[in-house]
């Protein structure tokens, strides 16, 4: 189709235009598209969306990946459209969920967001047990922190994460770290099939965790939730109960939202 956002008769800035029916585009295709796609379908010239698209991806608009030169939307949509969602803010909706789910399991609850390039969290509910685990809102964690690393590197594609796996190795945390680059390419195959990850003493020894990623449109979440808990009482088997939990509770944020999801196992 080509440009149909209508423009004021008064002044205008052509490029917002063109930039807002790109971006408007990429949210809606059924599949990625890329320059000349863009250009095609919205009758643009290649060396205009070419401008525009890396604008879009220099303040976070869009994400192009590497393999495909396709774009899907960025991380800056998300949190903007977070915050214009009626005021809407996602912690505010998801704390009820992260209290419940803290009080049920006795575990640590938080809500974490990734840029591309770290991991923050952005939201947490401690454990009501005496003795637990707990960190700062507003702390950055390492991009290979186990469960949620695994969430957030799920969804870019594998030659991104090869490269950063190049560049920067993974640390060996605890002995139960997963180093080796092949043997973390299927894990993160595994948590694409599966919607969510498990870490049983490879961050931090001695604790376990599992981490949902928040439904998001048209690709693979850049929000997640995610749980932790010593080894001894965050057992595999109140691990495996609270994946359901997690899982049923991201939906449960994800419509309130306003994001259309079908029920996971």
């Amino acid at each position: 189709m080509k440009n149909d956002v209508k423009e004021s008769s008064s002044y205008n800035a052509p490029l917002v235009y063109k930039a807002f029916s790109i971006l408007t585009e990429v949210a809606n295709a059924p599949s990625q598209l890329g320059i000349s796609d863009l250009a095609h379908v919205l009758d643009i010239s290649k060396s205009t969306v070419y401008g525009i698209t890396k604008a879009l991806i220099d303040v976070g608009a869009l994400h192009q990946e590497q393999e495909t030169k396709k774009f899907r939307l960025g991380p800056a949509l998300v949190r903007l459209g977070t915050q214009a969602l009626g005021g809407m803010d996602l912690r505010a909706v998801a704390r009820p969920f992260m209290e419940e789910l803290s009080q049920k399991f006795r575990e640590t609850v938080f809500l974490g967001t990734f840029d591309g390039k770290r991991i923050t969290i952005v939201e947490k509910v401690d454990s009501p047990a005496e003795l637990r685990i707990s960190s700062p809102i507003g702390t950055r964690i390492p991009l290979y922190a186990g469960a949620t690393g695994k969430v957030f590197l799920a969804g870019l594609s594998e030659s991104e994460v090869k490269k950063l796996l190049k560049e920067k190795p993974i640390r060996r945390f605890t002995e139960n770290t997963i180093t080796d680059p092949e043997k973390y390419l299927e894990e993160l195959q595994n948590v694409r099939r599966l919607g969510y990850a498990t870490d049983f003493d490879e961050y931090i020894r001695g604790v376990n965790a599992i981490c949902v990623p928040l439904p998001n449109p048209g690709r693979w979440p850049d929000t997640a939730l995610w749980m932790v808990g010593f080894s001894s009482s965050f057992t595999r088997e109140n691990v495996s109960k609270a994946i359901k939990a997690a899982l049923q509770t991201a939906n449960q944020i994800g419509r309130i939202m306003g994001v259309n999801v079908t029920d996971r196992p």
